[in-house]
């Protein structure tokens, strides 16, 4: 996937998991990233949660931030691992 792609909002995934970036990324790239649950039946989209803020874009990934159990963990992502999920008509 490339960074237009996400930056567009493209949903991917990301070690088997669903995910869709939010398309209202200011100038320094903050933004987030939500999960999408979705149906086992018709894939559509059954729940669609928060899971991290970005708060560094790069040319070749961003970085992202979330709490667990109130401690901070920070992520490194790569554009090139992220795959695109198409969704079928």
């Amino acid at each position: 996937m490339t960074k237009e792609q996400f930056l567009n909002g493209t949903k991917f995934y990301i070690k088997g998991k669903k995910y869709k970036g939010d398309s209202t990324y200011n100038f320094n790239g903050a933004g987030s990233i939500s999960r999408q649950s979705r149906s086992s039946v018709d894939e559509r989209v059954v729940l669609d949660d928060y899971e991290c803020n970005i708060f560094k874009m790069g040319r070749v990934g961003f970085e992202g931030f979330t709490y667990v159990m109130g401690k901070k963990v920070v992520v490194k992502v790569r554009f090139s691992d992220l795959v695109e999920f198409v969704e079928e008509a």
